[in-house]
């Protein structure tokens, strides 16, 4: 068995994990193994990592070979228990836990894992894995995401066959990438803490600061027009994100502002009354009036209002309705999107409650 330990003096919390425990508390871990069957494979390497003063300490147990697996995980277990109540780990719950529980139940040792509160990135960032534009969910995508470089040739499946030849040959040279990559998926874990300033958006409170109205052009050479909404929020994330609602963009930058775009439509729309039965449908006017007002109108130039038919019309401004109101506008009573008038009177209060809508749809 050999064991490894360093302290990375410029790797600090990028995110306040007192939230989760005490600091001291805390621990970091990553396993290397030969395969993912638990049955039917072995555990080569237990890596832990962990903050004090002095900065981000790790401590790896390096099995020389396979007959070491309970060794390094009785060291290991001896190292973590009564010294750390909590676990975080990147998708640990799925592989390194039960893993590690699994060879703790298999030679008779206590396993702490079982017991220990713990925390798994990735569990808590997925939901907002799209957000941030991310295919992929591997902790190296959340790495490139926050412009964290690893020069780590190897993926961990490639790493075992360098295990395997390590244990066949003795060469020394071969240990060197084994540590590295595990060191650098302990260290990667500790740098893309920041990513988990994003579980905070599903609270995150935008505060109306402004807004305008602008001229664009769009891809085909069309001049339209579109609200620029400006927000401030107090929430810190790594990365600017966008969320869309329908045709509205929502953009939450990290400078504490927030940017939401809302398309205006110049045309004309309908709206559509419920209670079609109390109206009557004048063809050539297109339009309906109520039956309360359809005295004087000869029977010959009204009909009973349908669904489709039961509507006035209004030209003029249009955006997205967003949030919920009592008078909608639609081309057709079909037309599954729904406008509001735009209206700088009310265009204010009518922003603050899109911008606290999208927010509520998106996380």
């Amino acid at each position: 068995m050999k064991v490894f330990t360093d302290c990375h003096k410029d790797i600090r919390p990028g995110y306040p994990l007192e939230r989760f425990a005490p600091l001291n508390d805390i621990l970091f871990i990553d396993i290397e193994t030969t395969g993912l069957s638990k049955e039917h494979t072995s555990l080569y390497l237990v890596g832990c990592g962990y903050f004090d003063d002095e900065g981000y300490n790790t401590i790896q147990w390096f099995a020389d070979t396979p007959g070491e697996e309970a060794l390094i995980l009785s060291e290991s277990v001896s190292y973590i228990d009564g010294h750390f109540g909590t676990l975080i780990h990147y998708n640990g719950k799925r592989f390194d836990i039960p893993y590690l529980s699994y060879k703790a139940s298999l030679y008779g040792i206590k396993d702490p894992f079982s017991s220990l509160c713990d925390h798994d990135i990735y569990r808590m960032i997925k939901p907002f894995g799209k957000l941030m534009g991310l295919s992929s969910m591997r902790q190296r995508s959340i790495e490139q995401l926050l412009d964290i470089v690893s020069d780590d040739p190897y993926t961990g499946r490639e790493l075992i066959g360098v295990y395997h030849e390590y244990v066949h040959t003795g060469d020394p040279s071969l240990v060197a990438p084994l540590i590295y990559h595990n060191s650098e998926d302990l260290k990667g874990m500790a740098y893309i803490l920041p990513i988990l300033h994003y579980t905070a958006l599903k609270y995150i409170r935008l505060d109306y600061v402004s807004h305008s109205i602008h001229d664009y052009t769009d891809y085909a050479g069309n001049r339209k027009q579109e609200i620029l909404a400006v927000y401030s929020h107090d929430t810190d994330i790594p990365k600017p994100i966008t969320a869309r609602y329908d045709d509205v963009i929502l953009k939450i930058n990290n400078d504490k502002t927030a940017l939401i775009r809302i398309p205006v439509i110049n045309t004309e729309l309908k709206h559509f009354y419920a209670d079609y039965r109390n109206y009557y449908y004048l063809p050539a006017e297109d339009k309906c009036i109520h039956r309360s007002a359809a005295s004087g109108v000869d029977p010959s130039r009204r009909e009973n209002a349908k669904k489709e038919t039961c509507y006035i019309k209004h030209s003029g401004l249009f955006i997205p309705a967003v949030t919920d109101s009592d008078i909608l506008f639609r081309s057709e009573y079909s037309s599954k999107r729904s406008y509001i008038p735009f209206n700088e009177d009310m265009i204010t209060g009518t922003l603050k409650d899109i911008g606290d809508k999208i927010i509520s749809q998106t996380f």
